[in-house]
């Protein structure tokens, strides 16, 4: 039922310090809604959102924001379809489109309709070619988040809440109180859908919403509120330096992070108590951008210990740690596009890109620059146009100048592990021969150029 748009208290209250705090606290964090940026807001019609639909077209000239607005219906329950109308209206009102899609074959968990609806905000990203989603969670939210990872044991990250930002998702409102935003809205004369699931104590949060924060609430002393926000910052602050030390540790173990993969020395890590492993593991998750629960945390962290080599663990959906020699490494296993190969077609200079086994490389040719990672001169009269860059090959070969080596072979020696050979550049001639295997070797040729030509070539990565 819409909520009535103004009250005695309501008709007091002009907004305008709403307003000033809110702006004044994008000034603060400028990354979280950059100037000139393109925002999608998720909109469902409640007044969490409607305050921040509100408070973005405020300031979208001044800013120079593009809004766009998205709404899941989750489809729980009758009238869903005509709460997306209206919310689709409340949208045509402020003059920002909105894109509406349903929940459709779910299983019915809270987890399934969260990660579906976190999916469309995401694709609504990606075709609105947006850089951030604004969330509407406040201050009340980022409590009762606090509160439930305390009921359920959590470590520090769990205490402090919800962040600001995680990646392109963002959430501006997290310093107002729910009532403070309603009263705003007030003031607007500005109307909003309640949605009744927030009421539904079959739900977790709605029970501790209407039970557990209600009682605290009405206790004597300080405002609870206000303790458990202290207490978020402190678990966060704590957090951070907790983080902060694990990629130190990284750093010493000699990590490194290229496109869908991350490795690391395993004997350096060995030497730390198992919860550091678990938080060094967790970080390389989130640079992959995967957050592992317990249990994945603790079999990662023990595979790393005890795993042979040549071995692996699946520790997420589409997350792998596996182990070479002395290599621990974590990568992705799904999504990974395929490879994209580039053809030379000539002598000249040029530039393009290329994707091998998921790394993506610039291939530069004819001028180079001095920051290739690996480049090499290539005699013109051993080149057969077009060129091509791609990765390694069942049966390949290149002659060095002790006589023909196979690829594989030769990577093996130079103990490159079988799971980066894929992402290794390899430059062959249209005859198929192959002249440079990047980092590794080139082409041995029987006599000088005659002419004295040669055809540079390197490749940096992007």
């Amino acid at each position: 039922m819409p909520r009535a748009a103004s009250t005695p208290a309501a008709a007091r209250f002009t907004g305008r310090d709403v307003e000033a705090r809110f702006l004044g606290a994008l000034r603060a964090s400028p990354d979280l809604l950059p100037r000139g940026s393109s925002v999608v807001i998720a909109f469902s019609g409640g007044s969490d959102s409607l305050a921040l639909l509100h408070l973005l077209c405020g300031i979208r000239e001044s800013r120079g924001l593009r809004l766009t607005a998205a709404h899941f219906d989750h489809g729980l329950r009758g009238g869903s379809a005509d709460r997306a109308d209206g919310a689709a209206e409340l949208c045509r009102r402020a003059g920002v489109p909105c894109r509406i899609e349903r929940a459709d074959r779910l299983a019915g968990s809270q987890a399934d309709y969260r990660s579906a609806r976190f999916a469309f905000l995401a694709d609504a990203r990606r075709r609105a070619g947006a850089a951030r989603v604004a969330l509407g969670h406040q201050r009340d939210d980022h409590i009762e988040t606090v509160l439930l990872n305390l009921l359920r044991g959590s470590g520090y990250r769990g205490l402090s809440g919800i962040p600001p930002r995680r990646g392109p998702f963002v959430r501006p409102l997290l310093g107002f109180g729910r009532e403070e935003l309603r009263d705003y809205l007030r003031a607007e004369g500005t109307e909003w859908v309640d949605d009744p699931a927030n009421r539904d104590v079959r739900h977790r949060r709605s029970r501790l919403r209407h039970g557990l924060v209600r009682a605290l609430c009405e206790g004597e002393g300080e405002d609870p509120g206000t303790v458990l926000a202290d207490l978020a910052r402190s678990a966060l602050q704590a957090d951070g330096g907790l983080d902060g030390r694990a990629r130190g540790l990284l750093a010493g173990a000699g990590y490194r992070e290229v496109s869908d993969r991350a490795h690391f020395a395993r004997s350096a890590v060995l030497g730390y108590d198992r919860a550091t492993r678990g938080r060094m593991l967790r970080s390389v998750a989130r640079d992959l951008g995967f957050r592992l629960s317990r249990g994945a945390t603790r079999a990662g962290t023990a595979f790393m210990k005890d795993g042979a080599s040549g071995h692996g663990v699946d520790i997420a959906d589409g997350l792998r740690v596996e182990r070479e020699f002395d290599r621990i490494h974590v990568r992705r296993v799904r999504g990974v596009m395929p490879d994209l190969e580039l053809e030379i077609g000539q002598a000249g200079s040029g530039r393009e890109g290329v994707r091998l086994g998921g790394s993506r490389y610039e291939v530069r040719w004819g001028a180079l620059e001095g920051t290739e990672r690996w480049a090499t001169a290539l005699p013109g009269h051993a080149i057969r146009f077009p060129l091509r860059v791609r990765g390694p090959r069942p049966g390949d070969r290149i002659r060095m100048a002790a006589g023909s080596r196979k690829l594989k072979k030769l990577l093996t020696e130079r103990r490159v592990p079988a799971s980066d050979r894929p992402v290794v550049p390899v430059v062959v001639s249209a005859d198929e021969k192959i002249l440079w295997v990047a980092g590794h070797a080139t082409r041995a040729v029987a006599s000088p150029d005659p002419e004295g030509t040669w055809f540079a070539i390197g490749i940096a990565e992007r």
